[in-house]
Order: structure tokens, then C-alpha cells, then sequence
């Protein structure tokens, strides 16, 4: 019954995309006044357009190269300054994702690896003064994504009269393959980023942005990514404030600290039987890109590694030897040097349902179990550690309905790959005391949660699970062309858009989320004084505590007795 659900399920699911593909492509042919900008690679030109809630101008310049193709000789290598180019550059079209398994759709490799491009959307609102700028990296586990208008067309904040860039930037094997060399030195993805950054630092006054005023701001893999922007050297000085939602550095999924036996297994699986990092990478520059992709699709967990959410090409630490590291020395203590910067930074009420989407419904139900808990964690964690965590999270199991089962393993799953290392993320810059930190949870449940109402369609017992999974906060930022979520006029959803626009584009003009027309004031935390703002539609309002206090509390400990096993 249920895969006959999945199959209908995937036809609408189809016929929707098929039909929003339609219409982005009729919207594309319509004959549109264009504005021409210069910059220093050459003539950029761009289309008029309206957002879709209130009708505002904008122009849109898609597909900008800002750096050069990383193809041949440069795979593997960070980004170089692209060439620029002869005559008029039409930015009418995004640029080609960066090469990835297509979980989403097609479930095949798709994109290119000549993909380094970035899209500007400037609104048009008669101002004397520069615009806020505001740059999104997006997410998806280092390994998915674009910056593209299928899920990014930033509408909402347009209406708010910011400057918004979306960017491209390498993934997987292609953006995070590290042996300990100049000819692959690792982070080439995050190096990227920061390669766009500068792409912006230097040419967004063309477009009426202020380049004494730049937010970077990204979701999951992107908010990680904003952590690590923070905390290295080489970005200082490239933006002034930034929005971490739902990822940090500190993040199980998000660093690797055994990024040479992934390389080394990568090659051997390739057929590469050197043992010399130089000649192995020259035998990867011949291996298509397709077939590197493909090759990570295989189980790359080492003894003492845990089996879900190992993904082996990932930022990690580069060798001192290296020319310009990105990432030098471990992201702990590069806290200890981090130019601060006012922060947003927060987590959804249920990130953990993402994890229900790899897991059948009964398999889902055995995480209560020693063993399949085992599954979770690296091997410093020894059986009786596990064992409290089972008694905190499942006590009286049996005795629980399948709805609180199933609430249970999802904080469960939550906190160990997203919110166990959260306070960690922002209490260094909270001692520091020189610098606001606002902290939220999304917790609003509505039409506009796309990630719940697409993983989960076919699953009617999850859909009673109240609350935000993973991701779902974005469609009150973005409009995305693919799906085309758009919340009805004077909806909850309507209101939700409007609110979380508002908070983050104020925040990205300022450094302050709050305004006279807004009915909620956010406040920032503090070590003595941990508040929090819950994102909950028109039930928005202030938490005078810690996040999910017993909950970090209860990690605090697990953490410092797996911590004080391993000095002993």
C-alpha cells in the first residue's frame, strides 16, 4: 500500500516540477526591460523582474563566473581570478550546479565542474544611500545543492530592499578531497566561498551595494560553512555580521579529522595502487568527474567511525605546509583568535526528522535499542555512556504511545547531529562579551514546511509530529521555483514570511533584528542570561531560558565524561 502511495506520490510530485519548469520558462521569454552594470571583468547585463508577494522591482543578474572554470590542472586546486570577457555578458540564466548526486529528482549525477558562479538580485527602491548586502550559502551536507532559483529566489528579502547573492561553490569529493599537498590541499569548496566573498567585497558598489555592510547568512551545511567564515583568518574583514541556521562547525557531519584514510580509500577504490600523494592526484586529474562522484557513493567508514551521517568529504584541517590555508589549525581553537561579529544563530524545534526520511518506519522504532543506538556515535563512547542516553531519551518505553516514540527518537537524532554542539558555536563569543548574539528556534508548523510535507507525504503517522524539521525555515525566506510554495495572502504562513524577513534583513542593515512595526522584540543572550526567540507564526514571542535547557544540560555531561575517558 505504502509504495503504491510513494508512486502516485512521485507522479504529482513530478507534475508539479514539470509544470513550475513551464512556467519559470514562459516568465523567461517574456520580453523584459534589461539595466547593463561594468565591472572590472567586463559588461554585465540583467532583467527587470517583480517579487511575487508585493510586486516590487528588481533586477536579477544570473550566472556570473566569479572565479575561473576549476577544470584540468585546477581540479582540486583553490579558485583562480577568472579572465573576464569580450563584449556584453547576458546574466539572463543561473550557472550549472556544482557536479552531485541528485537525491531530489533524477537520483543520477548531475551539474559540472565548471560551475564557480554566483546571481545578484538588486531591488530597485528609489535610495540615496548604498544597499545592505546579504550573501547565502547553501546547504546540503557539503555534497548537495546550488545556489539556484529552483529552491533560492529571494522575494521576500528583496521586499525588504537588500542586496542578495546566492552562490555555487564545489562539493564533495570535488570541494573537500585532502592529501596534504598544494596540488590538493582540502577546503577547496570553502575556499571557493570565500573567493566569491572577496568577488562581492570588490564589485557589489556597482550594483548600489555597500561594501562596508555584508551579512553572510546560510542554512545547514551553508550555516556551518558561515561558522567557519567566522572563525578563519582569511575571511576577516570580508562581511560584517552573519546568520548561522541550523549548523556549526562543531557539528559531527561537518569536519573530519580523517580526511587522508578518505583520500587514500578514494583512490584505491579508483584503481590507483601509488602510494605518493603527488602521483596519485595526477592519476585523479585523469579520472572523470563523474566517475570521483560516483566512486563516494561507496561505504567509506573506518574502524571506530559511526554509520550514520559519515559523509568522508567535508572540511578538515589543512597541512601547515600548505600556501594560504583556509582551515590551519583545529576550528576548537581558532575560537580563541575569531574576529567577532553580531550574530543570529538558531535550530529548528525537529531537525532530527531529516534522519526519519533514510530509515524505514520499523527500523526507525529500534533506535531505543543499545545496538542500533550504537549506530550514532564514534567508538569513545563507550556502552555505558550509551546506555544513559538510552534511559534519558527512552525511559518507560513501552509504556509510550508511537507518536511520543517517535518525538523521542527524533530529539534524539537532533541533538546528536545538530543541537548538542550548539551553545558551544556562540558561548566563546558570549565570554568574550564584545558582540550581541541572538538565538531562535523555528518551531512554526505550516504549509510552507517543505521538507516535512515532501519526506514525509507518504508517512501519515510522522505528519502527527508537531513542530520544524530540518530545513523547513527556508521557504519563509526563499521562494522556491521548483515546488513554487507560496503562502496564501493574509495566511499564517504569509505572516511568517514576513516576520523572519523582516527580523533578518534589519539585522543585515543594522545589526539589530528589531523595528517599531514588528509586535515582538528580540532580545539578545547572554551566559548569565540565556533567552531565546521561538519562531512559531503568530505565536512568535521570547523564551526567557536556554534552548532545549534539559536537554544541553544533559549533553554538557555526557560530553565532559567521554572527554575525561579519553585523557585517561
Amino acid at each position: 500500500m505504502r509504495s503504491m502511495a510513494a508512486t502516485v506520490f512521485k507522479w504529482r510530485i513530478g507534475a508539479i516540477i514539470a509544470y513550475n519548469k513551464l512556467m519559470a520558462f514562459l516568465a523567461w521569454i517574456v520580453p523584459r526591460k534589461k539595466m547593463t552594470v561594468i565591472l572590472e571583468q567586463g559588461t554585465l547585463q540583467g532583467l527587470h523582474y517583480k517579487t511575487r508577494l508585493s510586486n516590487k522591482p528588481y533586477v536579477s543578474f544570473l550566472g556570473i563566473p566569479y572565479a575561473k572554470p576549476p577544470i584540468n590542472n585546477l581540479r582540486f586546486k583553490a579558485p583562480v581570478k577568472h579572465p573576464g570577457w569580450n563584449g556584453i555578458l547576458k546574466a539572463f540564466s543561473t550557472g550549472k550546479m556544482c557536479m552531485q548526486y541528485d537525491v531530489f529528482v533524477t537520483k543520477k549525477i548531475v551539474g559540472s565542474e565548471d560551475c564557480l558562479y554566483l546571481n545578484v538580485f538588486v531591488p530597485q527602491e528609489e535610495s540615496n544611500e548604498k544597499k545592505a548586502v546579504m550573501v547565502f550559502i547553501h546547504g546540503g551536507a557539503f555534497n548537495y545543492g546550488s545556489g539556484s532559483l529552483d529552491f533560492y529566489s529571494p522575494d521576500y528579502l528583496l521586499d525588504e530592499n537588500v542586496i542578495v547573492v546566492t552562490i555555487n561553490y564545489r562539493l564533495n569529493v570535488l570541494g573537500f578531497l585532502n592529501f596534504d599537498i598544494n596540488e590538493c590541499p582540502g577546503n577547496m569548496g570553502l575556499k571557493d566561498q570565500l573567493f566569491a566573498l572577496k568577488w562581492v567585497k570588490a564589485n557589489i558598489s556597482a550594483f548600489g551595494g555597500d561594501t562596508n555592510n555584508i551579512t553572510i547568512f546560510g542554512e545547514s551545511a551553508g550555516s556551518a560553512s558561515v561558522h567557519y567564515h567566522t572563525l578563519s583568518p582569511r575571511s576577516t574583514g570580508l562581511f560584517q555580521r552573519a546568520i548561522m541556521q541550523s549548523g556549526n562547525a562543531f557539528n559531527v557531519w561537518a569536519f573530519n579529522e580523517r580526511h587522508k584514510e578518505a583520500a587514500y580509500k578514494l583512490a584505491k577504490l579508483l584503481g590507483c595502487k601509488n602510494d605518493n600523494p603527488k602521483e596519485i592526484v595526477e592519476y585523479l586529474l585523469k579520472v572523470p568527474a563523474v566517475d570521483l562522484v560516483k566512486c563516494t557513493s561507496s561505504k567509506f567508514k573506518f574502524e571506530g567511525q559511526r554509520d550514520l551521517l559519515n559523509i568522508p568529504f567535508v572540511p578538515s584541517i589543512e597541512n601547515n605546509a600548505i600556501s594560504e590555508p583556509f582551515l590551519h589549525i583545529h576550528p576548537e581553537i581558532l575560537t580563541k583568535t575569531a574576529s567577532p561579529v553580531p550574530l543570529i544563530t538558531g535550530i529548528n524545534s525537529m531537525e532530527g526528522m531529516i534522519i526519519f526520511g533514510e530509515h524505514r518506519l520499523g527500523k526507525i522504532f529500534d533506535f531505543h535499542k543499545t545496538e542500533e543506538m550504537k549506530r550514532l556515535f564514534e567508538s569513545n563512547f563507550s556502552e555505558g555512556v550509551i546506555n544513559k542516553v538510552k534511559n534519558f531519551y527512552f525511559y518507560q518505553y513501552y509504556l509510550q504511545s508511537d507518536t511520543t516514540k517517535l518525538e523521542n527518537t527524533c530529539h534524539l537524532f537532533s541533538d546528536v547531529f545538530f543541537t548538542k554542539e550548539f551553545p558551544h558555536s556562540f558561548n566563546y563569543l558570549l565570554k568574550k562579551g564584545v558582540t550581541p548574539v541572538y538565538n531562535y528556534e523555528f518551531k512554526f508548523d505550516g504549509e510552507l514546511n517543505m521538507c516535512k510535507q515532501l519526506l514525509f507525504a507518504t508517512r501519515p503517522l510522522f505528519q502527527s509530529l508537531k513542530g520544524a524539521c530540518h530545513a523547513d525555515e527556508l521557504n519563509y525566506l526563499f521562494y522556491g521555483q521548483l515546488f513554487g510554495f507560496l503562502p496564501k495572502l493574509n495566511s499564517p504562513e504569509y505572516r511568517m514570511c514576513r516576520i523572519m524577513s523582516k527580523l533578518w534583513c534589519n539585522f543585515a542593515k543594522t545589526g539589530n533584528p528589531n523595528s517599531p512595526d514588528l509586535n515582538v522584540t528580540w532580545n539578545s543572550t547572554s551566559i548569565n542570561d540565556p533567552k531565546y526567540l521561538s519562531l512559531d507564526g503568530d505565536n512568535t514571542c521570547m523564551v526567557d531560558e536556554l534552548l532545549n535547557s534539559s536537554r544541553m544540560n544533559f549533553w554538557k555531561q555526557i560530553l565532559e565524561i567521554v572527554q575525561l575517558k579519553q585523557k585517561l
